[in-house]
């Protein structure tokens, strides 16, 4: 991602994760924001959508297949940006994995609808709100797993 973009994409961040959540008080992300722009981001691998001049959302992956954010920006939603996206990290990586609350159904239902599955559920220990681990791996990645014949 470039630099430039860091300071639009903690904005957007900031304010579709508040709208995505309005399940958990608006305190708790601004709380978070700092941790997010100087530990998450720099260590996370974002790809970004920019059109027009304009960023219009972001994906960020952290340690190698989680994906810590996936955000786009309110007037473009509903526009494809998210699962373009999508389908870029998943030509880049054999396997993802995320966490997603499960209040969260628009979010549970995109994640499900590009291939990924509920892998186990468990409660947030900071907010207290039921979360969902989902998982996708790569048809070549499954066929290699599991279609080998014995």
């Amino acid at each position: 991602m470039p630099p430039e973009l860091a300071d639009q994409v903690l904005a957007i961040w900031l304010s579709e994760t508040a709208k995505a959540h309005p399940f958990i008080p608006n305190a708790y992300w601004a709380k978070n924001f700092m941790k997010v722009k100087t530990r998450l981001l720099p260590a996370s691998e974002t790809y970004v959508c920019v059109e027009g001049g304009q960023l219009k959302g972001f994906l960020s992956i952290l340690d190698g297949n989680y994906i810590g954010a996936l955000f786009v920006s309110e007037e473009f939603q509903g526009q494809g940006v998210g699962a373009r996206l999508m389908e870029h990290v998943m030509d880049q990586y054999d396997e993802l994995t995320l966490d997603v609350y499960a209040e969260n159904t628009r979010a549970v239902e995109f994640y499900e609808r590009c291939g990924f599955y509920r892998e186990d559920e468990g409660i947030n220990e900071e907010t207290d709100h039921l979360e969902y681990k989902m998982s996708w791996i790569s048809s070549d990645m499954e066929e290699l797993l599991f279609g080998m014949q014995c």
